[in-house]
Parts: structure tokens; C-alpha cells; sequence
């Protein structure tokens, strides 16, 4: 027995599916099973029961899986330490797909000197259009996307890191612009503007609030005309709201959404399946540790 066949079988259980785990672990599904029937076959006895409908523990499964994952989560937090205290720091690249709003330098140097801190990294850190991002993970020039939204594409793996509250962003003069929040009713009257770039890419905010049943009337303007819809013509956009990161567009508020209409948005992380870098599964196991410790809110 030996730590990879614990963390694979801690993943076949928890996800009941030998691929599911594969993909986690980014090696192919052959692999996982044969570590578990070398498992199995050290204990004399099986650890699932499978069947068409899925993978099952047995009873002898169900106790093992107490210790194992024990054990497996003892050593995701040795990994962790043994990273950190590594001589040379790992080289980290990430991707974030947005657009270029005010203080995006600000936003990501901040991102980047979170995982440098934590990980013992050096942090890259671009801004630009998810197909970009994709070719970046294509031609291995970047570890992971950072995606505002989920994002469900065949090849790529997508892990929700957390989530964040969207608002509306309008210009300062907006009639609006003086709430302290706004609801869905209240926008019914103004133009919302969706990027042709960056709303078709993935499950955006806007996305998300269209499938809702968003009643508002939407733009897709060419780049030129946009400034005229936002400034003149009072459209509004949909976009994060996270207050260090201070004015989105020159000239702007950003209004949060009325509790009735208020939504966490994922923040995730886009990669490719089996090609993840161990800069990239240590930012992930940083994530996970610190989504476990976190104190629940009563």
C-alpha cells in the first residue's frame, strides 16, 4: 500500500466514478484501476461493489475510507509545507479573463502576491479574452484560466475556487447611480450592455441573469459605440463587485444588486484535462485548505 493508491481510492470514493477520479488526479482511468485492484487485492477483499449504476463502497470500503482520508488530507497539508519550504520558487502563471478595467494592474499584482506569499511562487499574472486564454493553456504558456463564471468546454477542467457578488456598473450620472442598491425591477427601463468578446465565452453574470429571466433590453455594441450607450444613452453593465478594486470604467459607480436579485457568482479555474503543472495543483490544494479551515457562518 502506498500514498497514491490512498489519494486515488479517497477520489474513486468520494466521486464514485474511476474516471472522475482519473480526471482529478490527471492520469487515465487504466491507471486508477489497476490501483485499486492492487488495493483490493492486498486486502483479500473488495473495497466496491460496481455495478451499471456506479461504484459503491463496501462495508470493508466504508471503514477504510475514515483512515484514508485522514491520511490523504495529513498529506495534501505535508505537500503543502514541503512546496513552501522548497530553495527555488515555482514559476505560476495564471490568465484572468476580463476585460481591462481601471485598476486591473492593481487587482492582479495583488493576486499575484497573494500565491508568491503562500506558495513560494513567482506569479504571472495576464488580462485579456477567454479564446486567448485558451491558446495560452493550449500552447502550455499559462497554468490556469480565471474565469468570472463557470465555464463548460470538452478538454478542459473547471474548479470552483469561490464566489463573488455581482453589482451593476453605470456611469456616475446615471439616474440610478445615487441608490444604495438596485433591483431587477428597477433596470427593466435601461439597456444592459453584453460584451460579443466575453458573454459568449462562458456562463457569464450576464448569462446567468439572462436564463433568470432578466426583462431589461440587451446591446451588443461595436467598441466604438460603446462609451456613447454607457455615458449618454444610461446602459448599465453587469460586472463584479468587489470594493478594493475600486472604479471599474473612468467616470462610474458600481451599485450592488437589491438582496432579492443578489446572486454568488463562481470564481473558477479553467485548465486543461491531464495536463495540470504542479504550480497549478499546489494553487489548487492552497485553495481547498484554506475553503476547509474556513469558519463557517451562522
Amino acid at each position: 500500500m502506498n500514498i497514491k493508491q490512498i489519494k486515488y481510492f479517497v477520489s474513486v470514493a468520494n466521486r464514485g466514478s474511476l474516471s472522475s477520479a482519473a480526471r482529478e488526479h490527471g492520469i487515465s482511468v487504466q491507471a486508477v484501476s489497476k490501483s485499486m485492484a492492487d488495493l483490493e487485492s492486498e486486502f483479500g477483499e473488495n473495497l466496491f461493489d460496481r455495478s451499471h449504476q456506479g461504484i459503491e463502497l463496501t462495508p470493508l470500503g466504508k471503514a477504510f475510507l475514515e483512515k484514508a482520508a485522514e491520511v490523504d488530507s495529513s498529506f495534501r497539508e505535508l505537500e503543502l509545507i514541503s512546496e513552501s519550504c522548497d530553495e527555488k520558487p515555482v514559476k505560476l502563471r495564471l490568465f484572468l479573463v476580463a476585460p481591462a478595467f481601471c485598476n486591473n494592474a492593481k487587482a492582479r499584482a495583488n493576486m499575484a502576491a497573494f500565491f508568491d506569499k503562500h506558495l513560494n511562487a513567482r506569479t504571472e499574472t495576464s488580462i485579456g479574452t477567454g479564446e486567448a486564454g485558451l491558446d495560452a493553456l493550449r500552447a502550455g504558456s499559462c497554468d490556469a484560466l480565471i474565469t468570472i463564471g463557470p465555464l463548460d468546454r470538452p478538454g478542459f477542467d473547471c474548479f470552483p475556487m469561490g464566489t463573488v457578488p455581482a453589482g451593476i456598473c453605470m456611469a456616475a450620472n446615471h439616474p440610478l447611480a445615487r441608490q444604495n442598491a438596485v433591483s431587477l425591477e428597477q433596470l427593466e427601463p435601461y439597456r444592459v450592455i453584453s460584451s460579443r468578446t466575453f458573454d459568449h465565452f462562458n456562463e457569464s453574470i450576464l448569462v446567468m441573469y439572462r436564463e433568470d429571466g432578466l426583462k431589461s433590453p440587451i446591446v451588443e455594441p461595436l467598441a466604438f459605440d460603446a462609451p456613447r450607450q454607457f455615458y449618454v444613452k444610461h446602459a448599465v453593465c453587469f460586472m463584479v463587485n468587489i470594493a478594493p478594486l475600486g472604479e471599474m470604467l473612468p467616470r462610474s459607480r458600481m451599485v450592488p444588486l437589491a438582496s432579492e436579485d443578489a446572486k454568488a457568482i463562481p470564481l473558477c479555474l479553467i485548465t486543461l484535462k491531464g495536463a495540470k503543472s504542479p504550480a497549478y495543483r499546489s494553487m489548487e490544494q492552497l485553495l481547498k485548505a484554506r475553503v476547509k479551515t474556513r469558519p463557517s457562518v451562522s
